[in-house]
């Protein structure tokens, strides 16, 4: 059948870019598609690749998420992060008739304004960074499988020098016929530069996330589980080969101490859950414990790792806000607002 043949090849093509892709985590290009770019997922740790809810978002996560329910659905987010950094993104999906359903997105990366010197110290003009991504996807389905794919071609610019890539993402996903069950696994990143800074040395920020989305039947939760990097055991910057003269290891945790086994462990792990407290209204929860590791401060707890948020929607109209902790005092927020424009043709009409 046709899902086993799409299946196979994705894990063909995982165990190819395992060994080409292996190494330690933070030495990518084009680390902002690793970055959450809306509500939905960022309320529920900030990795999800198996939430089939019916929101066309989640297109860039898992392109065999969508499906003809979402034609017509446009979402627009901002997402403000520290100092003058943001994010902003919209998605459309459209149904064709004779080809099927198609989304095409785009989200763009903003990081303020810096203060340009030359070699001397000498002052130049100020100059910008961005980064952009734009996506095309598809997806078909086979019975209770569905299988889909995304086309990016992302860039960045810092000061005039540009750097782009074309990429794609290649997903699988299960969906339960009668429970509310669904699994998903994603290929994400495989692709070229098709151009690059002078001395660019890192490589594409290839991943392969697998998870599941379960709602008991008589419970108002809904549970996520994803694994991400599951190419890669070790996420930690702890480097023996590193060691100082007087034993200091460099690139350790906070405390100068070598990653544990749970932790090297959990670093794949991200938990969301959604509270549905009724047809319109839910509250959104997650956790993700390489955010808290790799980013908590020394002698400080905190929340970092944690995520928070809420949604509602009206007749016409949906809306989401998300706020991720990344340490502490430093929050990320994420607005949401959706709609499908088939509901104002079909008023027109």
């Amino acid at each position: 059948m046709i899902w086993q043949k799409v299946i196979a090849s994705l894990f063909t093509i995982c165990l190819t870019f395992t060994t080409a892709y292996g190494q330690i985590g933070g030495l990518r290009a084009f680390s902002f598609m690793e970055t959450p770019n809306h509500a939905r997922l960022a309320g529920m740790g900030t990795v999800n690749v198996s939430s089939n809810a019916g929101d066309v978002n989640m297109v860039w996560q898992n392109p065999a998420l969508l499906n003809s329910d979402m034609a017509g659905q446009i979402s627009f987010s901002v997402n403000p992060y520290f100092a003058d950094i943001y994010n902003s993104q919209i998605t459309y999906a459209e149904d064709f008739e004779k080809v099927g359903i198609f989304s095409l997105g785009i989200s763009y990366f903003h990081y303020g304004q810096f203060e340009g010197f030359d070699n001397t110290g000498g002052t130049t003009e100020n100059f910008n960074a961005s980064d952009y991504a734009i996506q095309v996807s598809h997806s078909r389905e086979d019975g209770v499988f569905k299988y889909g794919a995304s086309l990016k071609f992302v860039a960045n610019q810092i000061s005039g020098f540009n750097q782009s890539a074309l990429l794609a993402d290649l997903g699988g996903a299960f969906v339960h016929p009668e429970e509310e069950l669904s699994l998903g696994l994603v290929i994400k990143n495989l692709g070229f530069f098709t151009s690059k800074y002078a001395a660019e040395e890192r490589n594409l920020p290839f991943d392969v996330q697998l998870g599941g989305t379960y709602k008991p039947e008589f419970m108002p939760f809904r549970f996520s589980l994803t694994l991400n990097r599951l190419y890669q055991y070790d996420l930690s910057y702890f480097d023996e080969s590193l060691l100082s003269d007087d034993d200091n290891v460099v690139f350790t945790d906070v405390n100068n101490n070598s990653p544990s086994t749970f932790d090297k462990i959990f670093q794949h792990v991200t938990i969301g859950t959604e509270i549905i407290l009724g047809k319109n209204v839910n509250l959104r929860a997650g956790y993700n414990h390489l955010i808290r590791q790799s980013l908590r401060a020394e002698q400080v707890g905190g929340a970092g790792g944690f995520t928070f948020g809420v949604y509602f929607q009206t007749k016409k109209f949906n809306m989401a806000y998300s706020s991720a902790i990344y340490q502490a005092g430093g929050f990320a927020h994420f607005i949401t607002l959706g709609s499908n424009l088939k509901e104002f043709v079909k008023k027109k009409s």
